[in-house]
């Protein structure tokens, strides 16, 4: 989300968002400090490559140009986790088949957006943008390692995909939902490849202002105190240790931080 964020613009993004309703100390670490950890995460790696490649994808209709785009992930059988390049490429031959032909119009790809709610921006990019008959959908790449109908249900409410559809309200003058575009990783699914429909009514995108008015209210308290208070139960939420567990349970100092971690200047402006 380059450039979507910035404290004196008063500009905010889904995931700055998505974060601070986490916790707000895990928000003040990723986007005040903008600590990014030296360690790559391979699902993360896959799931960003996985989105240029849909990109290259949806553009050009090239097979052969989007799976270079691969290039990026690690290769052979050492590599981090089973997320390799041949991996990747694997799952995108197997995807090509499933969806050969597109049952939509593509309105617009990875489109950049900013609007304003109230006196703030609410800035982000959106995968797709699709006419489908009548209907106007967002769409949005997901990788994880399992899907199903718990993986899908939680995309509704959620701040980016309300945010998202809002937008593509301003945008297009009109959106019904979202389609969820889920990619399993897994090494064996049971289903490799599930879309999802996600409606939305004008209410619940109307609701997102409120929404997004209300945390940015909360946001700029926090910075106005210079206090982000720790939310405990989102220490181990994905089911394993928060990336800046350490720092707040031991309190470790300046030096852990330079060791581990790097100032991400993608993130945007802070104060």
């Amino acid at each position: 989300m380059t450039g979507n964020f910035n404290l004196e613009k008063r500009m905010y993004n889904s995931s700055c968002l998505n974060d601070y309703m986490g916790c707000p100390r895990l928000f003040y670490y990723t986007w005040i400090r903008k600590l990014k950890s030296k360690e790559i995460d391979p699902n993360m790696n896959f799931g960003s490559v996985w989105h240029e490649v849909m990109l290259e994808w949806y553009k050009t209709n090239d097979k052969e140009k989007a799976m270079k785009v691969f290039g990026q992930l690690p290769t052979g059988i050492n590599a981090t986790d089973h997320k390799t390049k041949e991996w990747g490429e694997s799952i995108f031959k197997q995807y090509v088949l499933r969806y050969p032909n597109e049952p939509s119009k593509t309105l617009h790809l990875e489109k950049v957006f900013r609007i304003a709610i109230g006196d703030r921006l609410f800035g982000g990019r959106i995968d797709r943008i699709e006419e489908w008959g009548e209907h106007i959908y967002v769409d949005d790449h997901k990788t994880t390692s399992r899907l199903g109908a718990s993986f899908f249900v939680k995309f509704r409410p959620n701040v980016q995909i309300d945010g998202y559809c809002c937008a593509c309200r301003e945008i297009v003058g009109r959106c019904n939902g979202a389609i969820i575009n889920g990619i399993s990783t897994a090494m064996k699914p049971k289903d490799r490849f599930q879309r999802f429909p996600s409606s939305r009514t004008d209410a619940e995108m109307d609701q997102f202002r409120k929404v997004f008015t209300d945390w940015t209210d909360d946001i700029e308290r926090d910075v106005e105190k210079n206090y982000f208070p720790m939310k405990t139960n989102y220490c181990s939420y994905w089911g394993k240790k928060c990336k800046f567990w350490e720092l707040c349970v031991y309190g470790v100092g300046e030096k852990y931080i330079e060791q581990n971690f790097i100032v991400d200047e993608t993130k945007g402006g802070g104060k």
